[in-house]
């Protein structure tokens, strides 16, 4: 139970023996908003402004004449002087004022309203005044970050009376993404759990309870707006050091069109004494700014919007110098194709971190897309598979690996743009089907064309059987005495000849035959003598077929030399005797008799044509024999 305290005590007791001091209190009109934060009380509803007042009505339909009858503890009952106000709705409210000798603390007030005209009660109720307080809403409201994202500090005002204690306050607050929501607090206050970047309205209002479930709330103070202080990613806020000794911080100035309107504050350690530390923009970089940081303490940032109707704030995690690190991009970064690979090299960005930094490589072959190589800590070189005969363009950036030193990505190298050497053996096989087709097409042009002279090479005409019947038949016949061929000596081919062996007995049945093949193979005449069978010159007649004689005598040129050599000038048909020489054969009858010619060999050129160039001439003084085919050649 709620004990008071003493100075309520002695309120008690002054008013109890009538000595409290003041004015009237009386009130004669109520405002639409009193009777809405009333309209859920029990008739007749009665409310209080400072304790020292006291205040009922009831709202009716028609006007009628109405009567308010009160006691105040043991003492006499007494009527309310009620007076009528007309509403908007044409409703009509019966206020009745208490006079402040009737208004008493912790001591119990009856109530009844009786309709004067059939003396009917209408409303009965018991009730306390201290139970019934309406204070004034909360003033001058406002919100501010405090420092972190998704919160906002409330604060207020509020008109305190010396009487009064243990006063609350209900925050009622709205955004699109929350809704409306409610909290009661005792004091000043902070919003959490608020969505970064969301406007957020908010009005209070108060109550004072003197016992649980007691008391009015006040009428809402005016709406407030703010929006909620947003992480740094939002506004791409990056703080960074590359030398260990300066931070930089830039942001995107135009993500919420804010171009200019913005300030940028710092603190360097987290005190809560140490206050911001605003960082003055360099020339026309408004979106960048820099200062001096310190190796050993944390810092933090915060990054506010003036020019727009309502501040953005952007807050950074806190951080140091160690973990803030972005180095300058990757230099010289060069590439050279050794063994089939691309090898790429180039130089850390800050010497003293060498060791400590991570790369990551990003090539990209012909217009494919990128694709990217993470080399070992702490290698500035690598070898990448790039086909040859393509082109490739590549770039790298470095990073702190996060085991000592931690921090962003730095930004891209220069792209290098190259090729690699062209693949000869590619092109080769390429070639060598190209080179291999005209060859192919030129032989299938000209295939037709000696396809028939193929054909007679390969497969040669058969003679045709009825060409040779007339020959076969003088062949069987018993007499063969065929004609005399004459040859030419300026054909190129040689017609064969049959040669057949006869005995004397069979020549000289013969008859004439023989005489003339002896004749014409006599010494005196020779074969420069002999005259073609026409009686042209320039052509020798030869039989076909010749008697041998083992008696014969045959002469034989020095040499075998009796093809396509001139001996010498021909002088009548002598022919000199230095350039013969005599063969004697060494037979006995009826044995194969083969001339007696030291260092000759003989050679079966019956067959080719004979021709006044031979070598070997016969003599014309030679006696009778048979003189047949070549002869042999010392």
């Amino acid at each position: 139970m709620y004990l008071p305290c003493r100075w309520e005590v002695l309120i008690f007791l002054w008013i109890h023996l009538g000595f409290v001091p003041g004015q009237d209190g009386t009130v004669n009109h109520l405002s639409k908003e009193d009777v809405l934060l009333l309209k859920d009380e029990q008739n007749p509803k009665c409310f209080s402004r400072t304790e020292e007042d006291f205040t009922c009505f009831f709202e009716t339909s028609d006007n009628s004449t109405y009567d308010l009858f009160y006691r105040v503890g043991d003492r006499q009952e007494k009527r309310c002087e009620l007076s009528v106000q007309r509403t908007e709705e044409d409703t009509f409210l019966h206020i009745c004022s208490f006079s402040r000798h009737d208004i008493f603390l912790f001591v119990e007030t009856y109530l009844e309203v009786v309709k004067r005209n059939t003396n009917t009660s209408l409303y009965k109720r018991q009730v306390h005044v201290e139970n019934h307080v309406l204070l004034d809403p909360p003033f001058n409201v406002s919100l501010h970050p405090n420092g972190q994202v998704g919160q906002l500090q409330v604060t207020w005002e509020f008109k305190f009376l010396k009487y009064l204690e243990d006063v609350i306050y209900k925050i009622r607050y709205y955004s699109k993404g929350l809704g409306e929501k409610t909290k009661e607090v005792l004091e000043v206050d902070k919003l959490d759990s608020l969505v970064p970047g969301e406007e957020v309205e908010v009005q209070i209002n108060t109550k004072y309870p003197q016992s649980p479930n007691t008391g009015h709330w006040s009428s809402w103070s005016q709406p407030v707006r703010a929006i909620v202080p947003q992480s740094a990613d939002d506004i791409s806020l990056m703080c960074y050091t590359s030398d260990l000794q300066n931070i930089i911080c830039q942001w995107d100035k135009l993500r919420y069109g804010v171009e200019d309107g913005y300030k940028l504050f710092y603190k360097i350690g987290l005190s809560k004494t140490l206050g911001w530390t605003e960082c003055l923009t360099d020339g026309d970089l408004t979106y960048l700014c820099c200062f001096h940081g310190d190796e050993f303490r944390k810092m933090r940032v915060k990054l506010n919007s003036t020019s727009a109707p309502l501040s953005r704030t952007f807050y950074t995690q806190e951080f140091t110098l160690n973990n803030s690190i972005k180095t300058s991009p990757p230099s010289h970064l060069k590439g050279t194709f050794e063994k089939d690979k691309l090898c790429l090299n180039w130089e850390a960005p800050l010497p003293s971190l060498a060791t400590h930094l991570q790369y990551e490589v990003c090539y990209q072959i012909q217009e494919g897309g990128w694709l990217s190589v993470s080399p070992k800590v702490p290698e500035t070189d690598t070898c990448l598979d790039v086909p040859m005969g393509s082109q490739y363009n590549v770039r790298i950036r470095a990073k702190p690996t996060g085991l000592v030193y931690s921090g962003h990505w730095s930004d891209w190298s220069d792209v290098l743009h190259d090729h690699t050497p062209t693949d000869r053996g590619k092109w080769l096989m390429l070639c060598i089907p190209a080179l291999m087709l005209i060859p192919a097409v030129i032989l299938i042009y000209l295939f037709p064309m000696y396809l028939s002279k193929l054909k007679l090479y390969f497969w040669p005409p058969v003679p045709n059987p009825k060409v040779l019947q007339g020959f076969l038949t003088e062949m069987n016949g018993q007499k063969w005495n065929p004609p005399l061929t004459a040859k030419q000596l300026s054909e190129e081919t040689t017609c064969s000849s049959v040669v057949e062996i006869m005995s004397e007995g069979e020549v000289s049945a013969l008859g004439k035959a023989s005489e003339e093949s002896t004749e014409l193979l006599s010494p005196e005449r020779g074969f420069s003598g002999i005259e073609e069978a026409d009686g042209s010159p320039g052509t020798n007649v030869f039989p076909d077929y010749v008697t041998l004689n083992k008696d014969s005598v045959i002469l034989c040129s020095k040499g075998n030399k009796y093809v396509e050599e001139k001996v010498g000038e021909k002088e009548g048909l002598v022919v000199k005797d230095d350039l013969l020489e005599t063969c004697h054969s060494y037979c006995t009858e009826g044995s194969v008799c083969t001339p007696a010619c030291l260092g000759t060999d003989f050679l079966n050129h019956s067959y080719l044509p004979l021709v006044d160039r031979f070598n070997c001439k016969v003599a014309v003084a030679r006696g009778p024999g048979n003189l047949y085919t070549n002869f042999p050649c010392s």
